[in-house]
């Protein structure tokens, strides 16, 4: 939303002590070889002014583009706009600073989490924009905004939005200074023994960067004489520049080499992770399809049938530390390189990305490299299927190796998690000359689409909703929140127990995965009462029912809490 042109001087008048430069910033979000900067200020004191980074090919870019890509591949950012005769409303922001999954109502300027970043556009309260350039985000120039629309970003670009009141004296405060929002991506090459002069098979580029394992996992394959670059699938693994490295030892012919990354945070044993799985190793294992098939990365996916289930793997071992001292193997798999091949896009037919390739028809937004794929398939699951199928099967998920930290003696964070900092991969056959590709910090999900991944069966997975009746003729979202199997008996009675006026928390018999699916709504009237939202509510489980109304009497005044049941 563009506010008049003075407050934007001010508001994004920088006043740092630290120049902050494009080499801080930790998360990149696409691929290509132009760069800018996205800052997200919610003006609300220190930390509160984030960056992420932006990676395309070709000319300038709107800011649009940018803005989008980096909420939509942060799973903890989320973006609210809306298209008005003038164009995008940049409408509200959140984000997920404590990384528990929360969910966000940007209309409301709500969340289920009390420490989450919000704000919306609200009478006098903009997103002013303010677009530059400069070596760092002290020296930038800006210039006045004139939307995410309108203004236009090249390489070396800045782009900053902060959430203001023009109307009041905040509105000449200084921008916050930036800090890097945590990747979920390993961020630093601790150590490496990588033969750096790898060449392809055509001499062209060389598989011995090892910067190649950090960020997200590539989006696109090289292409083949006319065939352009195309999106990495199952049966058309990563390869090209600066898209992978591959573990040839520097030092030793007769071993294999091995790579040793960090993440920016400590990678938890959170039991919201899908499938307990906690960080994922991509590599170039493919799916071969057989039958004398050749797959050149532009056709329809769902002429294509894969008629095998083997995997070519070059396996790697994989080992965890917190301190890069203290180390713990998985001497028994599973192993990096290996089952289940990366997937850089979504299938979505019904909403295409053309600027992937001429006549793409079928690829939208990129995989959940943060999601990974049910441990318990393998090869054999996808054996006869298309690959469009494979790929809505993946739902979501980017694929890659899922490793699950809780069976090592690891120490603990203050909430009693285990949890790692490094991961060390070694080729663990010479000649197989393990590849990686990224590795990555499993996201915790909501409680709802956890109760999918345990209750229902993997073909039935993708697209299977709330709103899904179960066999007992409940809606999914009730099972979930109580508990019970998509097959079982109707639920019974249930009851709100033990709410406490003074610390505002709310005991209940009811399920965890309740947690995104029930809000406690209060009221100091029950006539044209606005309802707020006031989280964190429960201790122990959570609750759920039909919409209930409920009366306490605070020392105060009357209050009253309604709890709701939402899709």
């Amino acid at each position: 939303m563009k506010i008049p042109a003075a407050t934007l001087a001010a508001a994004f008048a920088p006043c740092l002590a630290h120049a902050f430069s494009f080499d801080d910033v930790h998360f990149w979000a696409g691929e290509g070889t132009n760069r800018a900067v996205v800052v997200v200020d919610w003006n609300q004191g220190t930390g509160t002014s984030l960056v992420w980074g932006f990676r395309w090919n070709g000319g300038p870019v709107p800011a649009r583009i940018a803005v989008e890509a980096v909420s939509r591949e942060d799973n903890r950012l989320f973006y609210a706009h809306s298209t008005t005769k003038y164009g995008t409303s940049v409408d509200g922001f959140g984000y997920d600073r404590g990384d528990i999954a929360a969910t966000f109502d940007l209309a409301a300027g709500l969340s289920t989490d009390a420490d989450a970043l919000v704000g919306v556009y609200a009478g006098p309260f903009y997103w002013a924009q303010s677009p530059g350039t400069g070596d760092s985000f002290e020296a930038c120039a800006w210039t006045y905004g004139g939307g995410v629309d309108y203004d236009f970003l090249s390489d070396g670009s800045w782009y900053a939005l902060k959430f203001t009141n023009w109307q009041a004296a905040e509105s000449s405060d200084p921008a916050t200074e930036p800090v890097a929002a945590e990747s979920p991506y390993a961020w630093r090459v601790v150590e490496a023994d990588v033969d750096p002069d790898q060449p392809s098979w055509d001499g062209a580029f060389t598989f011995g960067d090892p910067s190649a394992a950090l960020g997200r996992p590539s989006l696109s394959t090289i292409g083949w004489g006319d065939v352009p670059d195309t999106p990495v699938v199952p049966v058309n693994p990563a390869y090209g520049p600066n898209r992978l490295v591959s573990l040839v030892s520097a030092t030793n012919d007769n071993a294999g080499g091995s790579i040793t990354v960090e993440f920016d945070h400590d990678v938890v044993d959170d039991p919201r992770n899908p499938f307990g799985l906690d960080f994922i190793v991509f590599g170039n294992a493919m799916q071969t399809i057989g039958g004398g098939v050749y797959w050149n990365g532009t056709e329809d996916p769902a002429t294509v049938v894969v008629a095998t289930d083997a995997i070519v793997a070059e396996r790697g071992l994989v080992e965890v530390s917190t301190d890069n001292a203290k180390w713990f193997a998985y001497t028994n798999g599973p192993y990096a390189d290996d089952f289940a091949p990366t997937l850089s896009y979504r299938y979505n037919p019904g909403d295409p990305d053309p600027s992937l390739f001429e006549g793409n028809l079928w690829w939208g937004s990129p995989a959940d490299a943060t999601r990974p794929v049910d441990p318990a398939v393998s090869g054999a699951e996808f054996k006869g299927r298309s690959l469009a199928e494979y790929a809505r099967l993946y739902d979501g998920s980017a694929g890659g190796t899922g490793f699950d930290i809780s069976g090592f003696d690891l120490p603990r964070d203050a909430q009693g998690r285990k949890f790692i900092r490094f991961v060390r991969i070694t080729t663990c056959e010479p000649g197989d000359d393990t590849e990686v590709d990224a590795v990555s910090d499993v996201a915790p999900t909501p409680s709802f689409r956890n109760w999918v991944d345990k209750h229902v069966a993997f073909d039935n997975r993708p697209g299977f909703s709330p709103t899904n009746l179960c066999a007992n003729g409940a809606p999914a979202f009730v099972n979930a929140a109580f508990g019970l199997a998509p097959d079982a008996p109707a639920p019974g009675p249930w009851a709100v127990e033990g709410f406490d006026p003074a610390t505002r928390t709310l005991s209940t018999p009811f399920s965890p995965d309740a947690s995104d699916l029930v809000s406690l709504r209060s009221s100091t009237t029950l006539s044209n009462a606005a309802w707020s939202v006031s989280l964190p509510l429960w201790t122990g489980t959570n609750a759920l029912g039909r919409p209930l109304l409920r009366a306490q009497t605070p020392e105060a005044a009357a209050e009253f809490f309604r709890l709701e049941l939402h899709e």
